[in-house]
């Protein structure tokens, strides 16, 4: 029994580490993102909008929608890797490893929610997505502005 709680454990742990990587990377991912987007409009406002930044703007536009599609993508595999951890973490509690009574969980949890009723239901990974689909629109916009200049 013992060799099944800890396999179940490590198991836990595995999708636990792997959710934690997930969001580092869309972490460093949006960070790398950040800069190149900020030096291509700094490149762009250097240029004074010149036709020949067009394709900088352009670039800018699709490594937003690429950051967008890719920080989803990391929300998708945390999700998934949280999803797991649930489903073993009752397991672990139907071993006996976890108590079954969550009423002290719950109660602290419901403290957090009533603590922060608003922010609670933003969903992190909309805001995330949102920056990227802003870099996006920036890059969009400085290429009208420099089609129409």
């Amino acid at each position: 029994m013992a060799d099944q709680r800890d396999a179940v454990l490590a198991y836990w742990s595995e999708h636990r580490q792997q959710l934690r990587q997930s969001e580092d990377q869309r972490a460093v991912l949006t960070n790398y993102v950040l800069v190149i987007a900020s030096a291509l409009t700094g490149f762009i406002a250097q240029q004074k909008l010149a036709l020949d930044t067009l394709p900088v703007a352009i670039l800018m536009l699709v490594l937003g929608v690429y950051g967008a599609i890719t920080v989803a993508k990391y929300h998708e595999r945390a999700e998934y890797h949280l999803t797991q951890a649930r489903a073993l973490t009752k397991v672990l509690t139907d071993l006996g490893v976890l108590p079954e009574d969550t009423a002290l969980l719950d109660e602290y949890r419901q403290r957090h929610y009533d603590k922060y009723p608003r922010l609670r239901r933003i969903r992190l990974h909309m805001l995330w997505t949102g920056l990227h689909c802003a870099i996006a629109v920036g890059g969009f916009v400085l290429a009208i502005v420099i089609l129409s200049k």
